[in-house]
C-alpha cells in the first residue's frame, strides 16, 4: 500500500485523536479521493470521510474483527468529519506475493472459501448488491468500462445493460461478502492469510461480487489472466457459476 509522509495541523482533528497524532510520522495511504487514509508510525490507521461516510463501516469492521476476521477499532468519531482509528494489520498485504503467483493464488482462494463458507449472520446487505438492485430500479447508472475484463468480452455500455436485464432474476444475497476482493484487502504474515481490510462494501451479497474483483486484482497486478482459471480450480468450479461471474461484470460496470 502507497505510503506518502505528510505534515498535518493537528489542532485540525478531535482532541480524542491528539494522543494518537502527536510526535509521529504521518503518511497519506489515501487511494479513494473520497476518503483520507493516514498510516500513523505508532501503528495505526485513520481513515476520514465526510459525516456518515463510515458508520456502516464502522459496524462491519467491528464484526469481522470479533470473528477474529478484522482489525480492531480504537475509535470512531463523527464530529464535522467522520474519523475512524483502526490498528495496522500485522503482516503485509497481498501484493507483496506478486513474485510468487500461485501461492497468492491459494492464499486468496483459501481465504474467500473461508469467509463465503460462514453462515450468514444479521447484517446489512452489501453495498455491491444494494447498488445493483438501485441501478435495475432507476433504469441507469454510472458506466464505467474500464473495469471489465477482457475475457468476459463485453463490448458497450448497450451490451452490459442487456445482459443485467436478461439475468437480474440469477442476483443473489445468500453469502456474506468482503465485496472489495482484491490483494490490498487481504493481509498475509508468514505466507497465511491473517485477516481482511477495509469493509466499506462489505455485507450479505452474491457471492461472484467477490470472485470479479479477484478475479480483476490478480489480472491487474499481474498484468496477465494466466492465473485466472488456476484461482477458480482452487476456489473450486462446483462452488460458483461461471456464467455469473460475467453478469457480475456487467451490473459492477454500472456500479
Amino acid at each position: 500500500m502507497k505510503k506518502t509522509e505528510i505534515q498535518i495541523n493537528i489542532s485540525d482533528f478531535p482532541k480524542e485523536l491528539h494522543p494518537y497524532l502527536a510526535g509521529v510520522r504521518i503518511y497519506d495511504s489515501s487511494s479513494n479521493p473520497k476518503m483520507k487514509v493516514y498510516y500513523l508510525s505508532n501503528g495505526y490507521y485513520l481513515k476520514c470521510g465526510e459525516p456518515g461516510t463510515l458508520q456502516r463501516e464502522v459496524l462491519m469492521a467491528d464484526w469481522f474483527y470479533k470473528q477474529g476476521l478484522g482489525v480492531e477499532i480504537i475509535l470512531y468519531i463523527s464530529k464535522g468529519q467522520d474519523y475512524m482509528l483502526t490498528r495496522a494489520a500485522e503482516g503485509e498485504d497481498c501484493l507483496s506475493f506478486l513474485d510468487h503467483p500461485e501461492k497468492l493464488c491459494a492464499i486468496l482462494a483459501g481465504a474467500m472459501k473461508m469467509l463465503h463458507s460462514r453462515p450468514l449472520p444479521n447484517l446489512p446487505l452489501s453495498v455491491s448488491y444494494e447498488s445493483c438492485q438501485a441501478a435495475l430500479a432507476s433504469g441507469k447508472g454510472d458506466y464505467d468500462g474500464s473495469i471489465l475484463m477482457p475475457r468476459f468480452m463485453i463490448a458497450s455500455k448497450e451490451e452490459a445493460w442487456a445482459i443485467m436485464q436478461e439475468n437480474k432474476h440469477r442476483l443473489k444475497c445468500d453469502t456474506l461478502i468482503h465485496g472489495d476482493f482484491c490483494l490490498p484487502n487481504v493481509m498475509v504474515k508468514n505466507g497465511k492469510f491473517t485477516c481482511f481490510i477495509d469493509f466499506a462494501m462489505a455485507g450479505l451479497g452474491d457471492k461472484h461480487v467477490d470472485l470479479y474483483w479477484a478475479l480483476w486484482s490478480l489480472q491487474h497486478n499481474l498484468g496477465t489472466e494466466k492465473y485466472t482459471d488456476y484461482f477458480l480450480d482452487l476456489y473450486g468450479r462446483e462452488n460458483f457459476e461461471y456464467e455469473m461471474i460475467k453478469v457480475i461484470a456487467a451490473f459492477e460496470a454500472f456500479g
